[in-house]
C-alpha cells in the first residue's frame, strides 16, 4: 500500500478528482508536519485540533471532505475559479482547509462559536491557505454577512453539522429565500436507517439526557417559573425536551397557564441545550428531509456515503471494505448499510 501521502484520497477520473487528489495529498502533508504548540489557540482548541487530526482518523477526514467538495462542485456545472463555497458549522475539519486550496473565486469559513472561528483562522495563517472570510453564528449570521458584502455562497457545505441544526425547516427556508446559494450539501453520521447507528444514537440521546440536559431544564425551569411545584417538575421536564430559546421559555408559560403545549416535531429519543439550542444528533429520515427541503422549495437528493478503511486493525479494515461494496451493491438504497448519509437541496 502507498504511503498516505501518495494515497489518492478520491479517486482520479476526471480533471477534478485530480486537481482535488492532488490538493489532499499536500495538506495530509502539511497537517501532520503542523506545530500549533506556540500558537494562541487555547488548549481547549490545541487538544480537539490534535486528537482529531493525527494518525489514522486525518485520511479518512480528507477523504470524506475530497468527496463533498468533488461532488458539490459537479453539481455547479462551473469552474471552481468562478464558485464561492462556505464551509458551514465547520469547527476544526479538513473541509475549509481543502476548501482552501483549490481556488475558488471565495472560499469562508463559519461556526456558531467566534472561538471556533479564531482556531481556524490561526490554523490557516500557518498553514499559508487563504480564506475570504471567518463568519461566527447561524444562517442568519452568514446570510447578513453575504448581503452586507454583496457576495454569494453558490455553495453551502457541511460536515456532520446538519444533525445539530435546531431548525431544520427554518435552516432550509432562510437559504432558500436569501437567493445566495446553489448547493447546500450536508453529510450526517446520523442515520437512522442504519440499524447500528441508530441504537448508538438512542443510546447516546439516553446518556445526555440523563447525565446533562434532564438537569440543566430543571434548572432552567425554576428560574422561569419559580412557583412551580415538586410534583409537577418531571411532567415540565419532559415537555420540554428538545426546546430551547422562546420555544423553551412558551412551553413553560403555558404549562404553567394550564395552556396545552404543543408536541416537538420529530423529537424521538433526542434532547438538546435549552440554552444553546444544540442539539444531540438529531435523527432525521430520509422522507422528512425530503418533506423540510421541498417545502423550502429546492430539490432533493439523498445518498450513501462511505466506510472508513483506515482503522488500526486489518480485519476491521476488511470488514469495513466489504461493507463498502455491500452500499455500491444496494445503489440508490445503500443508506440501509452506510456510515453516513449526504442530504442535498439543490436550486436549479
Amino acid at each position: 500500500m502507498p504511503r498516505n501521502d501518495e494515497y489518492d484520497f478520491i479517486r482520479p477520473v476526471d480533471a477534478l478528482s485530480q486537481h482535488i487528489n492532488d490538493k489532499a495529498r499536500e495538506l495530509y502533508r502539511q497537517v501532520l508536519a503542523l506545530d500549533i504548540s506556540g500558537t494562541d489557540i487555547d488548549d481547549f482548541g490545541k487538544t480537539y485540533f490534535t486528537t482529531h487530526h493525527r494518525g489514522r482518523r486525518l485520511v479518512f477526514s480528507i477523504e470524506s471532505s475530497a468527496d463533498i467538495l468533488y461532488q458539490s462542485i459537479r453539481l455547479m456545472d462551473k469552474e471552481v475559479k468562478d464558485i464561492s463555497f462556505i464551509d458551514y458549522g465547520a469547527g476544526l475539519g479538513t473541509l475549509f482547509l481543502l476548501a482552501g486550496k483549490l481556488g475558488f473565486r471565495k472560499t469562508y469559513y463559519n461556526d456558531y462559536f467566534p472561538q471556533w472561528a479564531n482556531y481556524a483562522r490561526i490554523i490557516c495563517e500557518k498553514l499559508n491557505i487563504h480564506l475570504d472570510g471567518y463568519i461566527a453564528g447561524d444562517i442568519a449570521a452568514v446570510i447578513e454577512f453575504g448581503k452586507t458584502n454583496h457576495t454569494d455562497f453558490d455553495i453551502v457545505a457541511s460536515r456532520n453539522v446538519i444533525e445539530h441544526i435546531y431548525d431544520l425547516g427554518d435552516f432550509y427556508t432562510r437559504l432558500s429565500q436569501a437567493g445566495l446559494t446553489r448547493v447546500c450539501f450536508s453529510t450526517t453520521t446520523a442515520n437512522p436507517h442504519n440499524l447500528a447507528i441508530r441504537w448508538k444514537h438512542y443510546w447516546f440521546h439516553k446518556k445526555v439526557e440523563r447525565t446533562q440536559f434532564r438537569q440543566q431544564r430543571a434548572a432552567y425551569i425554576r428560574e422561569l417559573a419559580p412557583a412551580v411545584t415538586e410534583a409537577s417538575m418531571p411532567t415540565l421536564v419532559e415537555i420540554t425536551r428538545g426546546r430551547a430559546f422562546a420555544d423553551f421559555t412558551e412551553a413553560v408559560r403555558n404549562f404553567m397557564a394550564t395552556k396545552p403545549v404543543a408536541p416537538v416535531s420529530n423529537l424521538g429519543t433526542n434532547t438538546c441545550d435549552c440554552h444553546t439550542g444544540v442539539w444531540a444528533e438529531h435523527l432525521v429520515t430520509r422522507q422528512t428531509y425530503k418533506d423540510i427541503i421541498q417545502q423550502a422549495g429546492w430539490e432533493f437528493a439523498y445518498t450513501a456515503g462511505f466506510w472508513d478503511r483506515h482503522y488500526k486493525y486489518a480485519a476491521l479494515n476488511m470488514l469495513t471494505g466489504i461493507f463498502n461494496r455491500l452500499v455500491n451493491v444496494l445503489g440508490k438504497k445503500g443508506y440501509w448499510l452506510s456510515p453516513f448519509v449526504n442530504v442535498v437541496a439543490i436550486k436549479r
